[in-house]
């Protein structure tokens, strides 16, 4: 028997659906094949979307959409930098990630990236388009992204775009609106809404604090202390002009204000309360799912699933494959790396999510191998899935590349050589 065989026997003993690991292995290797293309690269993640979306939802899909900059200010070799803020103490140089990720609507665990923008000072680099204008706002951006999702996402589950505040934008509602794309919104206590059973429009704020506490939906450890989610709602419309600032023909910069459409629509006040009854965060939300068999308790257990994408944006950059310390100086290849390891994002989720046998005794090998502490009571983290799977893939390719008589030799070299039996 070869090496190889006895390689892939023994991941078929660990790992009983070998085909993501062999994905992961496998798009290692084609990193810097410049002759395999974006789309290539993208195609397992796809597969895993297309296979996760099925198995993991159940009606709908929540689709986590957020920005992050990507800080290169150390990496001044890098090509196509962007530079924001003009002040120089927080002056940032770098990219923009901008990244839609599924998470199911049952467990509210991540199931693959969607979409991946790297956004430079000269383009946008993109799994799902080309030809993204540069100018483009965050929202103007997202809207025109919602729409591909829902034209080539292969399913029948309903999509949901679930955004931060940043989404709190009539334009960028009315643009979801007109394209009958769902939309779940956090949004600031300035804008107004209108209240169509008494007739008058109110300050987003003064609504929230016109609502009762509501339902409890929850406990959860936020910010590490034990708070209760309690949740209300109320029917409203948002009427409100949609505004923008324009250059004007004297080159100066004006308010534009646009009319539009109302949209109907839930107002939900999700509220986090500890154990002394203080309100520790409170979260308005605006969503156009009308359908009443999604209750607000719902729409609070999706909003909180939001975080997955942060955590996700934390496994990118501090927590796992250290985005920002990336050596490659042309975006293009930054790109490509991205895509690589998101796969690897996909299949640690996979291996986190699972709950039969195999998929734990996988997850106690890998915690091993990655050598990292966890917190008492804790089975794993995912930081340390994905070490011990970046320390696995080395190994595999090592027993590849040297067989069972050269590993051994090697180990008496190194013996000889420090002089210490291990």
């Amino acid at each position: 028997m070869s090496v190889k065989e006895q390689t892939t026997n023994g991941l078929k003993l660990l790992i009983k659906d070998v085909k993501p690991f062999a994905q992961v292995q496998a798009s290692w290797r084609f990193l810097n094949n410049e002759s395999v293309k974006i789309e290539d690269l993208n195609q397992p993640i796809q597969e895993a979307l297309d296979e996760g979306i099925k198995r993991e939802c159940e009606e709908y899909l929540l689709a986590m959409s957020d920005w992050s900059h990507i800080d290169y200010k150390h990496h001044r070799s890098k090509k196509e930098l962007v530079s924001k803020n003009k002040k120089a103490s927080c002056k940032q140089i770098g990219y923009d990630l901008q990244t839609t990720l599924a998470v199911s609507d049952k467990t509210g665990e991540p199931i693959a990236p969607i979409v991946h923008n790297l956004k430079t000072d000269k383009q946008v680099y993109s799994n799902y388009d080309n030809n993204i204008p540069i100018e483009s706002s965050h929202l103007e951006e997202l809207a025109s992204r919602a729409k591909a999702i829902k034209k080539t996402l292969p399913t029948n589950k309903k999509i949901v775009h679930i955004v931060d505040r940043e989404s709190d934008s009539v334009a960028f509602m009315r643009e979801l609106q007109k394209s009958n794309t769902l939309f779940l919104l956090r949004v600031k206590t300035n804008g107004s809404l209108y209240l169509p059973k008494e007739k008058v429009s109110i300050k987003q704020g003064q609504l929230a604090n016109q609502l009762e506490l509501g339902k409890y939906v929850k406990s959860i450890q936020y910010k590490n202390r034990k708070v209760k989610i309690y949740v209300n709602e109320c029917e409203v419309e948002v009427r409100r002009d949609a505004t923008k600032y324009i250059i004007d023909n004297e080159g100066k910069r004006k308010l534009q204000r646009t009319k539009g459409e109302a949209i109907k629509a839930r107002f939900v006040v999700e509220r986090l309360v500890d154990e002394n009854d203080n309100i520790v965060a409170q979260w308005l939300l605006i969503s156009n799912i009308l359908d009443k068999e999604v209750l607000a308790h719902t729409l609070a257990l999706w909003y909180y699933y939001r975080w997955k994408i942060e955590t996700y944006f934390k496994l990118l950059k501090s927590s796992g494959f250290n985005l920002e310390q990336w050596q490659q100086e042309e975006p293009m290849a930054l790109f490509r790396r991205l895509l690589v390891v998101s796969l690897s994002c996909v299949l640690v989720w996979k291996i986190a999510n699972e709950n039969t046998q195999n998929a734990k005794v996988i997850r106690e090998f890998l915690v091993q191998l990655s050598g990292r502490q966890i917190e008492r009571g804790k089975e794993f983290t995912h930081p340390a899935l994905l070490a011990g799977l970046q320390s696995f893939l080395q190994i595999t390719d090592v027993i590849l590349l040297y067989s069972p008589e050269e590993l051994l030799d090697m180990k008496q070299k190194i013996i000889d050589l420090i002089g210490l039996e291990f």
